[in-house]
């Protein structure tokens, strides 16, 4: 009987070791599952292409030949969750704005804007935001500002970030005689297109992903 106890006592303790380690090992992998990790810059660039914003409810469009966010990347090589910045961007330049109707228009990107990864890889492309989105944009005679965020992807392969849905809005009253025909209005939804390349700077490489 005492074997027999003993082999019992052997099993659970064999038993409860399996246990612990297949939990450890599903803890360990689901908080792998939750982590991605930026590697490249120091330094980066993200070189617009072909950016534009359209007030959707109004149907009006701006152009930008120049839209371009440049700053670097956020502790590259450490592991962080999903939706914790990737790379802060405090030097935004944009020129050669213009609208059919207003004209040539000034929109000038306001604070630090920054870049996270929202989602595991698949391939080389991640689910990406662009985060703390601000500017403001003034023509003859109409003004106002748009902030929120900018849903994409970014393709590390090819370096370029790609919007896929926009969570911009005007975010105040838009002032000016111009506004009511261009028809644009506070609460307004911002559509982005168009594409942003990563061009590391000279001593720096580009911004790549691993999951985690």
């Amino acid at each position: 009987m005492k074997i027999r106890n003993r082999s019992i006592a052997g099993g659970l303790a064999a038993g409860a070791l399996a246990v612990t380690s297949v939990m450890a090992m599903s803890t360990s992998a689901q908080a792998a599952a939750d982590d991605y990790t930026p590697n490249g810059g120091p330094e980066a660039a993200f070189i617009g292409s072909n950016v534009s914003f359209t007030a959707t409810e109004a149907g009006q469009t701006l152009t930008c030949t120049q839209f371009d966010l440049s700053g670097t990347v956020t502790d590259p090589g450490t592991s962080r969750a999903f939706g914790d910045e990737a790379g802060s961007l405090g030097d935004l330049q944009s020129s050669g704005c213009t609208n059919p109707v207003a004209g040539a228009t000034t929109v000038d990107p306001i604070g630090v804007w920054g870049v996270t990864i929202t989602g595991a890889e698949v391939g080389s492309v991640s689910p990406a935001q662009l985060t703390d989105v601000n500017a403001f944009v003034e023509a003859a005679g109409c003004s106002f500002n748009v902030g929120g965020t900018v849903n994409g992807e970014y393709d590390d392969s090819t370096g370029v970030f790609t919007p896929g849905g926009s969570g911009l809005t005007i975010s105040d009253v838009p002032v000016g005689f111009l506004c009511s025909i261009l028809g644009v209005a506070q609460g307004q939804s911002i559509e982005v297109n168009g594409t942003w390349q990563n061009v590391p700077p000279a001593g720096s490489t580009a911004m790549t992903i691993t999951n985690p």
